[in-house]
């Protein structure tokens, strides 16, 4: 027994340095890191919009290799947020103009006066706005497409619920629907209150003119005080960033196609063709994330063309299902073409949004086969920051410098872990020295007496 034990002792002390020297420092687990400038210094949380260099460093699908390490070389609470888009509608005040019943399906024109600029000056009314059964809207100095209206009433408006025809028009003699039925209410009962005064479109447009026409004619006049039109804001085009990848051609199955890889885990939203002169053409867009990967289809049917140098004469970038980090892409014409274009792929860049947890200086690491980012409530901090700073306020930001080498390449190759494959022969071999000694002592046991 005490043998036994002797042995079993002697096997994990064997395993405990075995299983505490796979604990190496940050700098050996990474391949790159980029130090961090704070704009401000005890802002307690940061948000660092992530480089072209460090989704190429990044080796994790998910990116879960992109963490934020405080001067003490320990990784700091992070999540990674995706690029802030402000999508808040764009609200302008359009001119309105109330129209008699007899004219609201008539020829406006012959009524209105029209600015060189397309402005309205006036329309010649025989009705007060108070008994106006429609509207015209002036949206000629509107910026971008229009999405919906937003009504507002008088004060002492007796509750109504209206159903309205939006028609649009360029010249006020040719009309068309651009929403058919619009329905705005100002509902009560006691002291509670029911508002509806939005009416969306059935698509964005664009239009000079609108008209308001109600569909029920039993219902209160409406006292209208004023209409927005909403727009939404333009995505900025220096946000978006592309990547060019040009084609190697292959042939599988029989059918012509053609490869592209890309060079880091960009979170691709948009696909898009360069091609040399006027084109036009069919196309299949399928990817995947290495050579054994099966391949997915994420656009089919895709029609691209380009007549000339205007961008109105040219398609417009396919959008993808969902974002796209895969590293192989393939074209496949459903034609052939005469020449292969360069495949755009364009994405929004991240950021990583960190507590400043530790000392300073903080760095960026990213690029590694064997570490990960730990999942911290980040969020619920930053929820708490907002109550106490304010609902607009935002994290303070960090710039990324310039890149310096850790591990390299040698923190992309994944490090057998042999601390388990130990283990179990170390337990297997207790189990054989364990059975051992029983077998010994059933030896050891002497013969029954006859």
């Amino acid at each position: 027994m005490i043998r036994c034990i002797t042995r079993c002792a002697a096997a994990f002390a064997v395993l405990v340095p075995l299983a505490t020297a796979g604990a190496q420092p940050l700098d050996a687990d990474y391949g790159w890191q980029w130090p961090l400038s704070l704009s401000s210094g005890d802002a307690g949380a940061y948000r660092v919009e992530l480089t072209p260099g460090i989704y190429a460093a990044a080796w994790s699908p998910t990116l879960a290799d992109v963490v934020v390490v405080n001067g003490d070389g320990h990784a700091v609470p992070a999540t990674l947020v995706p690029a802030a888009v402000d999508d808040r509608p764009l609200l302008h005040e359009l001119p309105w103009f109330p129209l008699p019943a007899d004219r609201a399906q008539r020829d406006i024109a012959a009524i209105s006066e029209i600015a060189s600029d397309g402005r309205l000056r006036r329309v010649e009314l025989r009705v007060t706005p108070d008994a106006a059964t429609a509207w015209l809207l002036d949206a000629s100095q509107s910026d971008g497409p229009l999405h919906a209206l937003r009504l507002s009433w008088a004060d002492d408006q007796v509750p109504f619920e209206q159903v309205f025809r939006v028609d649009a028009s360029d010249d006020l003699r040719q009309w068309t629907s651009v929403q058919p039925e619009g329905r705005v209410f100002d509902l009560r009962r006691d002291d509670a209150r029911l508002v509806q005064g939005r009416i969306a479109f059935v698509a964005p447009m664009r239009s000079s003119y609108l008209r308001l026409v109600p569909l029920r004619a039993t219902m209160p006049a409406l006292q209208l005080t004023g209409v927005q039109a909403e727009t939404r804001p333009p995505l900025a085009a220096a946000s978006w960033q592309w990547r060019r990848l040009e084609p190697v051609q292959v042939r599988r199955d029989g059918r012509d196609g053609y490869e592209y890889r890309l060079d880091g885990r960009y979170p691709v939203t948009r696909a898009d063709l360069a091609t040399a002169g006027h084109a036009g053409s069919r196309w299949t867009l399928s990817v995947r994330d290495h050579d054994d990967a099966p391949w997915r289809v994420v656009a089919a049917d895709w029609v691209a063309f380009r007549l000339g140098g205007d961008p109105a004469t040219r398609s417009l970038p396919r959008e993808l299902p969902t974002v796209m980090r895969d590293r192989i892409w393939r074209l496949e014409p459903q034609a052939p073409v005469a020449a292969p274009p360069a495949l755009l792929l364009g994405y929004r860049p991240e950021a990583l949004v960190f507590v400043a947890e530790g000392s300073a200086p903080f760095a960026v690491y990213a690029g590694s086969a064997r570490a990960a980012r730990v999942a911290a409530p980040v969020g619920q901090v930053l929820e708490v920051l907002r109550r106490r700073h304010g609902a607009g306020w935002q994290p303070a930001t960090a710039v990324p410098g310039a890149r310096v080498d850790l591990a390299g390449e040698d923190a992309l190759r994944p490090v057998r872990d042999w601390t388990t494959w130990v283990l179990w022969a170390v337990l297997l071999a207790g189990v054989a020295v364990v059975a051992g000694f029983a077998v010994s002592l059933l030896r050891r046991r002497p013969a029954p007496s006859q």
